[in-house]
């Protein structure tokens, strides 16, 4: 086995058991299903994909509405492959409960005021512990990206 693979599968029992605690996480923040809580993920990640580093980076840097980049529900559906009628109905969800907005016929954003939610903001929180706890595991197993 090439060294490539070091500790493959402790790897991924911890990322595993990251990705576990966001979907715990992202459903208790929605109180809605899985889908849901990927359809929002994605849809606000694309919004604010163009930016990197540490931009906005902080709790309470919320990149304003005029920032984000507007993505269509085709955008969505494809990069999760999804049906484009899923992904609609979750949007229309979205914006019936304000968590998404439509920008002219550009797509749609997930706006400053629905991330500054604190059911958001809380998740956000608990998930930036989850993902630290598991750089930590990783990193007591020797395990760093190359």
């Amino acid at each position: 086995m090439s060294d490539e693979y070091h500790d493959a599968r402790a790897a991924t029992r911890s990322a595993t058991d990251y990705l576990l605690r966001w979907v715990e996480i992202a459903n208790e923040a929605h109180g809605v299903d899985i889908l849901y809580s990927l359809v929002f993920t994605t849809l606000w990640a694309g919004n604010v994909s163009h930016l990197r580093g540490r931009t906005y980076a902080q709790l309470d840097e919320i990149p304003p509405d005029d920032e984000r980049r507007p993505i269509t529900i085709r955008q969505v559906a494809d990069s999760l492959g999804l049906p484009y009628e899923t992904v609609r109905r979750r949007v229309v969800e979205m914006l019936k409960r304000g968590m998404a907005v439509k920008v002219g016929r550009e797509g749609f954003i997930v706006p400053l005021e629905a991330l500054a939610r604190p059911e958001i903001v809380n998740a956000l929180k608990r998930s930036h512990t989850s993902l630290l706890r598991m750089l930590k595991e990783l990193k007591s197993l020797g395990i760093e990206a190359n």
